[in-house]
């Protein structure tokens, strides 16, 4: 992969899990803009640029123009965006242990009524058995 600007907004991008349409929102560019300066190759406006750096102060202004240096500027930053991903992670963990729960609730009223079932048909064998006199024991 070529190292463009554009290919390093777009590894900071995905490290920060955003898209054109996310920046140019947060950013106040307008909408299109990343996308269309993209296309013609022709890189991002000085405007564009600043916008950019200014909402991301994280950013590494030499990378991103030069490719020099490390992504980002301040890593005291970097374990704040971590705590963010992990807190999404807790957040999808618990959704999916509230779904597996409410599974588990399902289950067991299905055994409940299964071991109600058994029971009752149990207890119609043993009717059964009695009335022709049946020892179940030696069956």
């Amino acid at each position: 992969m070529e190292d463009t600007l554009f290919s390093r907004l777009d590894k900071f991008m995905q490290y920060k899990g955003l898209n054109d349409n996310k920046i140019t929102v947060q950013t106040h560019i307008a909408v299109g803009t990343l996308g269309k300066q993209r296309r013609s190759g022709k890189g991002l406006s000085y405007e564009s640029i600043v916008k950019i750096l200014n909402t991301y102060p994280e950013l590494n202004p030499s990378w991103l123009l030069l490719g020099k240096g490390e992504m980002l500027v301040n890593k005291e930053l970097q374990p704040l965006q971590g705590q963010q991903i992990i807190n999404e992670k807790i957040s999808t963990l618990e959704t999916t242990i509230k779904k597996q729960h409410e599974k588990i609730d399902l289950l067991i009223s299905q055994l409940d009524y299964m071991r109600t079932q058994i029971a009752i048909n149990q207890g119609i064998e043993r009717k059964i058995a009695q009335h022709f006199d049946i020892d179940l024991g030696k069956l």
